[in-house]
């Protein structure tokens, strides 16, 4: 008999791929992955609200970064659900991290500018903001939250950015992570549903920051017609329930179409 070690290496190959397509449509798998998909609907339809009531005020939607760029933030979405459901979650935290930095940036200069043209948005975040960091968290201010929470939600911030930033530079910890899910038989393409559902935790953290930080850009009045008009109806909306998004919406329990509810 000959023996063809390529040939074993295909069927070997084959045995796995067929597992793991296996294992894709059983539970908790399906579920895991229902939640990720119910995570990325709710963000963008979330954050696509937000920026239809911008366009009600051609000085919100037209010279502020946060809304005159907003496609990209939904194409760091899109490209965040492309590869997270397909089990590519490197690459997926690595765009989370572009997302995470450049809502902050975004925001952080409407808020610090607001009322001054685009152009000199522009001119600031090229020469009063860091490149390649959230440092300027520590003179970041959110509408209406106490000092406790905007100091949490900033903390919040720092976190997941320093968290994420070891899928976008060679560090230890990543080398280290990768060599112990090949241990246990994972590579890339090839998760488990207890993967699936880690990584959904982190995503319902980072879409909670981003929403709360878009909504600010916003500004709170129309923040609050988007709720009481788009988002209240929708009792299964994910993010009704998550830390910061909570917060800021309880703020708006005085509004007249929630307390005739």
């Amino acid at each position: 008999m000959n023996y063809d070690p390529l040939s074993q290496i295909i069927a070997k190959r084959d045995e796995h791929i067929a597992g793991h397509e296996a294992l894709r449509a059983k539970e908790p798998f399906v579920s895991q992955s229902k939640r990720l998909q119910r995570l990325t609907d709710g963000a963008v339809f979330g954050l696509q609200s937000i920026w239809r009531m911008s366009s009600r005020c051609q000085s919100i939607c037209g010279e502020l970064l946060t809304f005159r760029y907003f496609d990209d933030t939904i194409q760091s979405v899109v490209a965040i659900w492309s590869l997270s459901k397909e089990g590519l979650f490197t690459p997926a935290k690595r765009e989370m991290r572009y997302l995470l930095e450049s809502c902050a940036k975004h925001v952080y200069v409407d808020l610090k500018q607001m009322g001054k043209p685009l152009t000199e948005k522009l001119a600031f975040l090229g020469t009063d903001v860091p490149s390649s960091s959230v440092s300027f968290a520590d003179d970041f201010r959110l509408y209406v939250f106490s000092d406790d929470e905007n100091k949490e939600f900033m903390d919040g911030i720092r976190n997941m950015y320093s968290s994420l930033c070891k899928y976008v530079h060679r560090s230890p910890e990543q080398i280290d992570e990768a060599l112990r899910l090949l241990q246990r038989g994972v590579s890339p393409g090839f998760e488990t549903a207890q993967d699936v559902k880690s990584f959904g935790r982190e995503l319902a953290q980072l879409y909670d920051l981003i929403l709360v930080m878009h909504f600010n850009a916003l500004g709170m009045g129309l923040a609050g017609d988007v709720f009481t008009h788009f988002l209240d109806g929708l009792e299964k909306w994910p993010y009704h329930k998550t830390k910061f998004v909570k917060v800021l919406s309880s703020y708006f329990d005085y509004k007249h179409e929630r307390q005739a509810r």
